[in-house]
């Protein structure tokens, strides 16, 4: 019998799990460990590392296999809420060039930072690397719906998809970030064909 129920678990972008028990514990797990520990090479991908699928007794990658919630417990390190709030979660990025700002290099991408107020950032990067030129904004989903040009902003990015997710999720945070999640994951934060 399981001890310790997982209620979430998100990949971020530094190749970890946040893990969530119970209603309140939160703690990460480092996933190099899947792939020392059973050989699971392929979760060193994000593009498989994200493909999982998860219930409060396991978590399974297609590219990998099951683990239960207590092995998932006792090799993740406990951690405040409050020190999470960065972490985020690509929902898509999308090159957008050539256009007038750059030939090459026009990149919008949409990240989800679930544990943070500030759910949503927005960025743009004109030219990449040492030149780059654009930015990034944080904003709640308040200050999303209220800016005019989120929308285009998801397009651009590649990830219609989270638009109606959006839309549709209104007022009920938890469920629209386990639907942002999820869809992240579904598609490895790539944009829409």
């Amino acid at each position: 019998m399981t001890k310790h129920k997982l209620t979430r678990a998100i990949p971020n972008e530094s190749f970890q799990l946040i893990l969530q028990f119970g209603g309140t514990e939160h703690r990460v797990l480092s996933t190099s460990l899947l792939c020392q520990r059973f050989g699971w090479k392929e979760l060193a991908y994000p593009q498989h590392l994200k493909r999982f699928v998860w219930d409060e007794d396991k978590i399974v990658w297609s590219s990998g296999g099951t683990v239960d919630a207590e092995f998932l417990y006792e090799n993740s390190t406990p951690v405040r809420l409050a020190s999470l709030e960065q972490q985020t979660i690509r929902l898509s990025y999308k090159n957008q060039a050539p256009t007038t700002q750059h030939k090459h290099h026009h990149v919008f991408g949409v990240y989800l930072a679930p544990f943070s107020e500030k759910l949503f950032r927005l960025d743009e990067s004109i030219g990449g690397g040492h030149g780059d030129q654009g930015g990034s904004e944080s904003l709640s989903l308040a200050e999303l719906l209220a800016r005019p040009d989120w929308k285009p902003h998801f397009q651009k990015s590649g990830c219609n998809w989270a638009i109606e997710a959006i839309t549709n999720g209104v007022g009920v945070p938890e469920h629209l970030i386990d639907t942002l999640v999820r869809g992240a994951c579904e598609r490895n934060g790539m944009p829409e064909a």
